[in-house]
């Protein structure tokens, strides 16, 4: 929740305490990079829990960001350039893929074919990824690729290989990025 007019209040709120000098180049930080070193290079200060789920929503000190951004003063640009790229690198062993599953109702005794859903997600290992309707809130689910209810499953390299082909997944490009990060996380803590 780190915008422009925040930082301009905390700003003013400490011009006293802080040089002239000081002041100016913290108000030429851009917000992205305020947020850049409140996600990577500080703790939060504090959390809570948001939704029926518990997510957590981490909260941040601006006063112990504004002291990391002084104390990383002449190496900012370069380091905020450089994690830019490592989070535009292309995850070597993830496949974008369309999968058409069929979707099953009736009762354990008496299944029917009720119709198919088409979902659009990463493929790691055996698993295909991905958020109902593409909502970046939604919980991420996953797919066996091998299991008998996938009727097709198109994989692709990239995500403008995928686009090329499913026009309608167009615009989604941030919750596939999100997916990503979020197996990429998953298998970091494991």
């Amino acid at each position: 929740m780190i915008n422009k007019a925040l930082i301009d209040d905390f700003l003013f709120d400490y011009e006293d305490d802080l040089s002239s000098e000081t002041l100016k180049f913290l108000k030429s930080v851009t917000v992205t990079k305020w947020k850049y070193i409140a996600k990577e290079k500080v703790p939060a200060s504090s959390w809570h829990h948001t939704s029926a789920y518990y997510n957590q929503t981490h909260h941040y000190d601006l006063h112990t960001i504004a002291e990391e951004i002084i104390r990383v003063k002449d190496t900012l640009d370069e380091d905020y350039k450089a994690y830019k790229q490592e989070q535009n690198q292309p995850v070597s062993n993830v496949q974008f893929a369309v999968m058409k599953v069929q979707v099953w109702g009736g009762t354990r005794k008496r299944p029917k074919l009720e119709g198919y859903e088409e979902v659009a997600g990463i493929v790691i290992g055996d698993w295909l990824y991905f958020k109902e309707n593409h909502d970046k809130r939604a919980d991420t689910k996953k797919y066996k690729c091998m299991a008998n209810k996938v009727e097709s499953l198109k994989k692709y390299a990239s995500y403008e290989d995928l686009i090329k082909y499913h026009k309608k997944y167009k615009n989604t490009k941030r919750v596939f990025n999100q997916i990503i990060s979020e197996k990429i996380k998953s298998v970091a803590n494991q």
